[in-house]
């Protein structure tokens, strides 16, 4: 059975003018489709990657998967549970939404500059109720920055002091602390050099083959997830057009866009 399952997922977006406005001049309801009946599971300890150009519906997929947005049609279940199922009580979604954490596009919006990497870090751990106790949680936030490579004296820094991948490396850190089951990566490391993708790349799947963590990976750029996928889910204006493991789609593409992706795609050395 797959840990994680989209149904149908369908995201409108009503772009219509103001109703006085539609009653003067006549004109219809615009509604945009950024996300179009799209099917796809995820195995436990995974990786599926949703590869598209800007405005393919792949990061309105994440924010949906994550519980920033709510479908306008179909379901996403983790885990046997429906993550959108208004039935469920406010325990309930709390508990399935600590399972499932996001690292973020851009390591220099999603950290807050006024708080110390420490306290960015042990939040999740305070708001879930996961460790009691100051003490318990600074030893926990130190041993979240080491598995990520970083030092727990860093927790007294501020995250300007850092670099980019240091920072994304801080948001991995922030991801974990929840301890998820679920983490969407929604393009981790576009924002970075290329020998500093490879780094928090490799530290990902590292940390996936410690936790089985199942991931979901957004991004515009296929030799992102060529090591790293076990499926890869092209999208394109909203519909997922083409399905298939790394080996398949790279040899043997079926569609005219997922064969312009990959000729537009760098390579990465993972070492």
């Amino acid at each position: 059975m797959s840990f994680v399952v989209a149904k149908g997922l369908t995201r409108n977006y009503d772009l219509s003018e103001p109703l006085i406005v539609r009653a003067l001049t006549m004109r219809p309801k615009r509604i945009l489709t950024a996300v179009d009946n799209v099917n796809f599971s995820i195995e436990k300890g995974t990786t599926y990657a949703l590869v598209g150009e800007s405005g393919s519906g792949k990061s309105t997929i994440a924010k949906m998967a994550v519980g920033l947005l709510k479908p306008s049609a179909g379901t996403l279940i983790m885990d046997g549970k429906n993550l959108n199922d208004p039935a469920l009580a406010r325990n309930e979604q709390l508990a399935l939404r600590r399972r499932i954490q996001m690292v973020f596009q851009s390591p220099y919006a999603s950290l807050n500059p006024r708080w110390r990497v420490g306290d960015i870090i042990a939040e999740p751990i305070k708001a879930f109720g996961l460790i009691d106790g100051t003490k318990a949680q600074f030893m926990r936030v130190s041993e979240l920055l080491e598995q990520v490579g970083l030092a727990s004296s860093d927790a007294n820094k501020y995250p300007h002091e850092f670099s980019g991948g240091q920072r994304q490396r801080i948001s991995i850190a922030r991801a974990l602390s929840s301890q998820p089951e679920v983490i969407v990566c929604d393009e981790p490391t576009s924002a970075l050099d290329v020998s500093v993708q490879a780094q928090v790349l490799n530290l990902l799947k590292a940390l996936q083959k410690e936790y089985a963590l199942t991931y979901l990976f957004i991004t515009h750029d296929l030799a992102v997830v060529s090591t790293m996928a076990n499926k890869i889910g092209v999208l394109n204006k909203g519909k997922l057009v083409e399905e298939q493991s790394p080996t398949g789609l790279f040899s043997r593409p079926q569609q005219d866009y997922t064969k312009m992706l990959l000729n537009s795609a760098p390579s990465i050395n993972f070492g």
